[in-house]
């Protein structure tokens, strides 16, 4: 893979790599083995499927800083309005902004949602039942080294509660958030606690005025990073993350090609299925595929993996597969010669749209950009 995938991987990790390589590379040197989750049901077998051009709106620039902005998060909200949020370098400083649109083409003037002097990562935003706004994220301390997970509530997206630390070990990143049928919020990210990298989930059952002893979820000398997670309107929760070989240097996560996107099942959250490999299967080590995200159709309860891969080109597209359905097409989302990364997903109200929002450097540098998608 040619040097120019730099260009696509979030600038986040580059600015905490050389903090964090003492903490997340010591002690790597395990035997591999593969990751097995317990057995809840029987395995997935996705096909190799053809990629398949999907109908898509032309691209909108969602966010407006002058300098780079990365990870975006988006929803539908109870009111109509769809939501972003992202991590956007502004005047030195690294914070989370936000802004909404009735259509995903028009968007409102973004803001800051919080002011603190820590630097802010990897967002991760939902609405639960009730209507509250939940945001979690990745808190850089550049002096001290450290990252942890933050959290916090709003309940119209612009107030925002003060902000409480989910981890303080100072080596956790790359959370996600989503709500479960029983109203359950669960918080899973990755962590070098256990030796090798590893993703960890904590739950509330007050809606987020507290937070359970984190459990950990993947065990394995592989390298687990990136979750993202869902229960489908089917009862089963579906969870990918990024899984590279082990002692995996995070200095060389954007270009590993040992990278691929795995996927696991559960029924409860808590015994999972052993993972596959939702991308293609890739045995010669030959592409880069990162950043997943799960979504689903609503009204079929589809649901879907998205995806940031090599195999398009040398800066890197949106890829998308049904894992409902695993011999579907597998679906081309961007096509330019830009870096196009990090995308989420989205249906909006219209069946069988969607609205994506990525990172892509399409005008120059990172920045945040919107379209509607039909598959």
């Amino acid at each position: 893979m040619s040097e120019e995938l730099t260009n696509k991987l979030p600038r986040w990790i580059f600015a905490t790599t050389p903090l964090l390589l003492g903490f997340l590379l010591a002690g790597c040197a395990q035997l591999p083995q593969l990751l097995h989750l317990p057995q809840s049901q029987p395995q997935i077998v996705l096909d190799t499927g053809p990629i398949a051009d999907p109908v898509l709106s032309a691209p909108v620039r969602v966010s407006r800083g002058p300098e780079e902005n990365e990870d975006p998060s988006v929803i539908l909200a109870r009111d109509g309005r769809f939501y972003v949020v992202w991590s956007s370098k502004q005047r030195g400083r690294v914070d989370l902004y936000i802004s909404s649109s009735a259509d995903g083409r028009t968007w409102s003037e973004e803001r800051r949602i919080h002011d603190v002097p820590a630097e802010d990562y990897y967002p991760s935003l939902i609405q639960t039942r009730d209507g509250r706004f939940h945001l979690v994220w990745c808190q850089l301390q550049r002096k001290e080294g450290r990252t942890d997970v933050w959290y916090t509530a709003s309940r119209d997206g612009r107030t925002w509660d003060k902000p409480q630390s989910i981890t303080n070990r100072g080596i956790d990143w790359a959370p996600t958030i989503y709500e479960d049928a029983k109203g359950i919020l669960r918080i899973l990210w990755s962590s070098r606690r256990s030796g090798s990298r590893d993703i960890w989930m904590t739950r509330s059952l007050d809606g987020g005025k507290t937070w359970l002893s984190p459990d950990q979820v993947t065990r394995s000398s592989e390298e687990d990073d990136f979750p993202h997670a869902l229960q489908a309107s089917s009862g089963e929760h579906y969870l990918v993350w990024t899984r590279y070989r082990r002692g995996s240097a995070m200095l060389e996560l954007h270009k590993d090609r040992s990278s691929d996107v795995v996927l696991a099942t559960s029924r409860d959250a808590v015994v999972w299925s052993a993972p596959v490999v939702s991308s293609f299967g890739d045995p010669d080590n030959k592409f880069v595929d990162i950043l997943p995200a799960v979504f689903q159709d609503q009204d079929k309860g589809q649901v879907f993996v998205s995806w940031t891969s090599g195999r398009t080109g040398v800066r890197g597209d949106i890829l998308a597969r049904s894992v409902t359905s695993p011999s579907s097409h597998v679906f081309q989302l961007t096509r330019s010669e830009a870096s196009d990364y990090s995308a989420k997903i989205v249906p909006t109200r219209q069946s069988g749209e969607y609205l994506m929002v990525w990172v892509s450097s399409r005008e120059g540098k990172p920045d945040i950009f919107a379209r509607r998608i039909r598959l």
